[in-house]
């Protein structure tokens, strides 16, 4: 029976992040991408917390997956992801977690004039094309392809400023790490070498604490938007630490 990773994606990011992903795991692993409330083409009607957005992605694994399945979370996704594998029965948890510079359990580290200019960003309504470009160089360790920077900056200009506002403002503070505990589940943990607040040695004292059979993996030069930026990678990695084929 073939293994379905379901991908939750990064802040201001879409299901499309991980079309590059997808190319490179083909054929042996299926993605199940999806745009989490107020993201991509999502309404933010589900709700935008980190608990309605967890809620929302058991039901999609519910009527969507069948068999073996893993759970991969980028950044904002990683905190969804845990959320979610701490609120299910042991029997009923996936084979893995994947996380790509996830934002942990406990409150995100970030400055919070960073957070100020971000939430300045959709002061008026969504992000603007300059906003946009602030956002992306602060993010990746080197320019992105054309076209995947194209559809970055696409994703984060339709982003709904409701659900950029409850992350920055909520979900990236909530402390869940009471609620989560630790997580006897298999986890590979990968950090960009170029990422700030939430590379190698967050991932190692934050996520580590929550997932004790982590992997940890650093990928020299990278930023904070790995699926973009190495994708071959990070299929790789996933490869190694869940036995997906060739």
């Amino acid at each position: 029976m073939s293994t379905t990773i379901v991908c939750l994606h990064a802040l201001g990011m879409s299901s499309r992040s991980f079309g590059p992903l997808a190319r490179e795991l083909a054929p042996d692993l299926e993605l199940l991408a999806l745009d989490l409330p107020g993201f991509g083409r999502a309404p933010v009607d589900p709700g935008t917390s980190v608990a309605a957005m967890a809620t929302w992605v058991r039901g999609q694994v519910g009527d969507r997956v069948r068999g073996r399945w893993l759970l991969l979370g980028h950044s904002m996704g990683g905190k969804v992801a845990t959320a979610l594998v701490a609120g299910l029965d042991p029997a009923d948890r996936p084979a893995g977690v994947v996380l790509l510079a996830a934002s942990p359990p406990s409150p995100e580290p970030m400055a919070e004039e960073r957070r100020r200019t971000m939430l300045g960003w959709v002061a008026d309504g969504p992000l603007d094309e300059t906003a946009a470009g602030e956002f992306l160089d602060a993010n990746t360790g080197a320019p992105l392809d054309p076209a995947l920077d194209a559809a970055a900056r696409e994703d984060l200009r339709r982003t709904d400023p409701a659900a950029w506002r409850a992350w920055l403002e909520h979900g990236s503070r909530e402390d869940l790490s009471d609620r989560v505990g630790r997580l006897d589940v298999p986890a590979l943990v990968l950090a960009g070498g170029a990422d700030g607040d939430l590379g190698p040695q967050a991932q190692r004292e934050l996520n580590g604490a929550v997932y004790p059979a982590a992997r940890f993996v650093t990928l020299d030069g990278a930023g904070h938007l790995l699926p973009l930026e190495r994708p071959a990678e990070v299929a790789a990695e996933i490869r190694q630490s869940f036995s997906t084929g060739a």
